[in-house]
């Protein structure tokens, strides 16, 4: 173990020593302690230290260092040393975090600049692409001194690296010549060592096309002899006559990535960055096609549910071409539903239709699928409910739940299902009905009430009848006085029914003066009729014609006074019951 020389004095002596421990110990805080440490003496002096100590936990956390971006201030010296010493003695692991650090320290952007046109004699815009300057962290080391830095560093450091832009061009470039220069004269290492550092790229270090080409060592290795691509100096830049669209794999050494295709392979499974992954898809079904039909059932299905999209689809394209899914369980698919990815449900969907018979999925599988809120989950769970039933009380609540289906689209659908299947029940129990007329949901309650309708052992219920009353949904009563109104129409007329429910269904309605219900004036036309028809009841009827006049206003307050008058008329002997009622009534 090389001897760990102390760091020269400076202000921060107590936070070096803090440090210290910590990288002997091995702990993982060290990192991040020594970066916020800007003393560039003290880290010069660190950095043999620290390359030639000979723990795994030192490499460790150099790897760690060196995966975080290079913007810890007044580290330019550390950052310089252990480069040049990863690179003198061939550390390929050391220099693939290199090539991808400094590929990540240059993003071009996209601006509009002004030109002036001699030919017009005018001033014209333009778009071109130019390297920021202003992404330089300040070298004074008053800049990072101070309570308020520690406390803000992220903002202070934000977009800002190591180095000037020139002196990050050549470091990035002197990168990939240490990768170059393996693939000549080592060539058995070079796969290994670039594939190391195509794994360390990220979908957030190429976005857009403008920053894939900002990664100056991962487009060598990838597309070196692209005709789309012309490498400049300052970086990559598309081709005259070029569209990054036909782009295809041209790497560098192309013979040595032809050898085999399990490091291509790995790739695919690995890469973190979905350029890198398209390259190797590209590669193997152009060199390599065997590899893929070796691929198993299980592999694909697990990358259905992969963080990769191009996995994803992948194993999407491979599945809906090959057969035997029927080996795949229910509870299989409905792992892969649950985890996969929400735009590749559809086809995920389709081929579990295709792979799963309705009568392998149990009622509560379906139930559960008809439940989601994506529309593929809910039409699936759908198509595996058709033709089942109801035989437990069990799978009576769960057909119940599809009254708060999260599907909106399919929401009516299921619950129109669950009325057939429940309708189709010897044993059935009118008070189902209730379970959709009292839903939040509208729609549902506008299926629960044709539902209603149509059911002649609910319709015919006073159970229902009275539970409906209490419903806080206006509609649904109102609705329940016009059938009262078209019962009064029919042959039997209102008179047949028992006057217990009618008295029942009037009171409910007239007595929701607070609500404004705009079923009170009908009901009151429909109470005088019926104590007209039924003076014998006045003692019951008149006390509601006198709480509904009260509530309304207009023609239906005179036309009910008209009808008090008639009954009076008609029946001289309940005058008394009358004014007892409605003792503010003048008779002349």
């Amino acid at each position: 173990m090389a001897r760990d020389r102390k760091p020269p004095a400076h202000g921060n002596d107590a936070n070096w020593e803090r440090a210290r421990r910590m990288f002997q110990s091995g702990a993982p805080e060290f990192v991040e302690a020594v970066r916020q440490l800007p003393n560039a003496a003290a880290l010069a002096t660190f950095a043999e230290t620290w390359w030639t100590d000979p723990r795994i936990e030192a490499k460790r956390l150099l790897f760690t260092y060196l995966e975080l971006p290079f913007n810890a201030p007044r580290h330019e010296v550390l950052v310089k040393r252990l480069f040049k010493f990863a690179d003198t003695t061939g550390d390929d692991a050391v220099m693939s975090r290199f090539l991808t650090g400094f590929d990540r320290t240059i993003r071009r952007r996209r601006v509009t600049k002004v030109r002036y046109n001699h030919r017009r004699r005018e001033n014209e815009q333009y778009e071109a692409v130019v390297t920021p300057s202003d992404t330089v962290l300040a070298r004074d080391d008053r800049s990072y001194s101070g309570p308020w830095f520690t406390a803000d560093r992220e903002r202070f450091t934000a977009g800002k690296f190591l180095f000037n832009v020139a002196t990050r061009n050549y470091l990035r470039r002197r990168a990939w010549r240490y990768f170059r220069r393996l693939g000549r004269q080592h060539p058995e290492r070079y796969i290994s060592a670039v594939c190391t550092a195509l794994k360390l790229y990220t979908d957030a270090d190429a976005p857009d096309g403008l920053a894939l080409l900002d990664n100056w060592g991962l487009v060598h290795v990838l597309f070196h002899h692209s005709p789309v691509l012309d490498a400049k100096p300052t970086g990559w830049r598309v081709a005259d006559g070029g569209s990054l669209s036909r782009l295809q794999p041209e790497p560098m050494f192309r013979k040595l990535w032809l050898r085999s295709a399990e490091p291509i392979f790995d790739l695919l499974v690995r890469a973190r960055c979905r350029p890198v992954a398209m390259w190797a898809v590209q590669m193997l079904r152009k060199h390599f096609p065997e590899r893929l039909t070796q691929l198993t059932l299980d592999e694909l299905l697990e990358w259905l549910v992969s963080p990769s999209s191009v996995l994803n689809e992948l194993a999407l394209e491979v599945l809906e071409q090959r057969g035997g899914l029927e080996r795949v369980t229910i509870e299989q698919w409905l792992r892969i539903t649950e985890e996969a990815r929400a735009h590749l449900l559809d086809r995920i969907c389709e081929l579990v239709a295709r792979s799963v018979k309705p009568e392998q999925v149990t009622f509560a599988d379906a139930v559960a699928l008809a439940m989601q809120r994506p529309v593929p989950l809910a039409r699936l769970g759908l198509r595996f409910l058709q033709g089942k039933k109801v035989n437990t009380a069990e799978e009576i609540t769960a057909v119940f739940g599809l009254r708060n289906a999260e599907c909106e689209p399919l929401r009516v659908d299921l619950v129109k299902w669950a009325c057939e299947v429940l309708s189709s029940r010897t044993e059935f129990d009118p008070v189902w009905v209730l379970e959709f007329l009292d839903s939040r949901f509208e729609e549902v309650r506008e299926v629960g009430w044709e539902w209603f309708q149509v059911e002649p052992r609910a319709r015919d219920a006073v159970l229902v009848w009275q539970r409906l009353l209490e419903s806080p949904y206006d509609n649904i009563r109102f609705r329940l006085v016009g059938m009262l109104e078209e019962r009064i129409n029919s042959r039997d007329g209102l008179a047949q029914l028992p006057p217990d429910r009618v008295r029942f269904l009037w009171a409910a309605v007239l007595l929701n003066v607070q609500r404004g219900s705009r079923a009170k004036p009908f009901v009151v036309r429909q109470v005088i009729d019926r104590l007209s028809a039924n003076p014998d009841e006045a003692g019951d009827l008149l006390p509601m014609i006198a709480v509904s006049l009260r509530s309304v206003r207009g023609p239906e307050f005179r036309a009910g006074l008209a009808g008090v008058a008639r009954f009076v008329a008609k029946n001289p002997t309940r005058r008394p019951l009358v004014e007892a009622v409605f003792p503010e009534l003048q008779w002349s």
